[in-house]
């Protein structure tokens, strides 16, 4: 949005034109609500904030074609809001309650997705250990779930044969998981499976 459209939408909004500040709205909550969840953490908190940093905007639309930045000025009825909440939040439990778990939450998201990275970069390696039609059978049957019948069919070969290929694989794969993280082969690949 350049300034000159900002300048305009902010005089509109001044005059009570909803749809003016719809307009500012979708362009400036974004960055907002990234803003404000870096400090309280929740989403559920961070939303309720957002909203009541945007109704101060409306409620004193009056004052905005007089601002020289209209973005400084929304960045800082959000610095004052989040320290109003965090002032709060020292005081009230239940709300710091909410900050703690949200915290240990989002911590623990971030430990999982790089768990899963380091876990999906193993199987990776560890399945180009494998003989390339050991690797193939594996893939078929556990990453595209196929059946033994579909991949004797898919690779012109019996399914004894994929059944062979099968326990060579997850043989491997086991003992390697139990060498390396002291694993079993469900648990790893059941994971790994699931961030594929």
């Amino acid at each position: 949005m350049d300034t000159l459209d900002e300048t305009v939408l902010l005089q509109d909004i001044a005059l009570g034109d909803s749809k003016a500040f719809d307009e500012v709205y979708r362009h400036y909550h974004g960055e907002i609500n990234r803003y404000v969840l870096k400090f309280v953490k929740s989403t559920e908190q961070t939303e309720d904030l957002c909203q009541e940093i945007f109704l101060k905007v409306w409620e004193k639309r009056e004052t905005l074609p007089n601002l020289q930045s209209f973005r400084a000025y929304l960045f800082t009825v959000s610095k004052n809001r989040v320290l109003d909440f965090l002032r709060r939040a020292a005081t009230e439990r239940s709300v710091r309650e909410e900050i703690i778990r949200a915290s240990l939450q989002h911590a623990n998201d971030v430990e999982e997705s790089l768990q899963s990275e380091e876990y999906r970069r193993y199987m990776q390696k560890v399945l180009l250990e494998l003989s390339p039609r050991d690797r193939e059978v594996f893939r078929l049957c556990r990453d595209m779930e196929h059946t033994y019948e579909e991949a004797a069919e898919v690779l012109g070969i019996s399914r004894n044969a994929i059944k062979k290929h099968m326990v060579k694989a997850i043989k491997f794969i086991k003992y390697s998981a139990g060498k390396s993280f002291g694993l079993s082969f469900n648990s790893l690949v059941i994971f790994v499976m699931s961030v594929w």
